[in-house]
């Protein structure tokens, strides 16, 4: 007797249309892997520096600024975490974790977000799983293949005896 995966189950159990809804859905949790996947390799790759030059914050916004990288690269741009308010931006050699084009002024927030996001795709995964596998049981069809199934290993059952 031959065993189907779960997976081919569950396809087959439901409409296509929610075929495709179920397809575009895990397709959408690529981009929260991304963000976490890039949020890791930032974690590991970045390096320890200090601003050069003022930070730009803008008001109630993000803050801009430039730092050196080891082996002489100079980074910019924008600079995450950090709670500048008007009056404090001409501040010089704030610590940083950068790479050439991100900065962060907490390192661990990296980590942080890249394990939210890791988690929050798992559980997004296995709700829509779950609902996928809901809702191709309540479908019906499963009944009938089971059904079918049932009678084929009885009609089979009789003829070998």
């Amino acid at each position: 007797m031959r065993s189907s995966s779960w997976g081919a189950e569950l396809l087959s159990g439901l409409r296509p249309s929610s075929r495709v809804v179920l397809s575009v859905v895990l397709c959408g949790l690529a981009v929260p892997l991304w963000f976490a996947a890039q949020n890791t390799y930032r974690f590991v790759e970045g390096h320890h520096t200090k601003t050069e030059g003022y930070v730009h914050c803008e008001s109630g916004g993000s803050c801009y600024g430039a730092w050196r990288l080891p082996g002489g690269q100079r980074g910019n741009g924008e600079i995450s975490g950090l709670p500048f308010a008007a009056d404090e931006e001409l501040l010089t050699d704030v610590p940083l974790y950068a790479g050439r084009d991100w900065a962060v002024a907490d390192r661990s927030a990296l980590l942080t977000g890249a394990a939210w996001e890791y988690a929050g795709t798992g559980i997004a995964a296995a709700l829509t799983l779950s609902i996928a596998w809901n809702r191709s049981y309540s479908s019906g069809w499963r009944d009938d293949v089971r059904r079918q199934r049932r009678r084929r290993g009885h009609e089979h059952g009789r003829g070998s005896t």
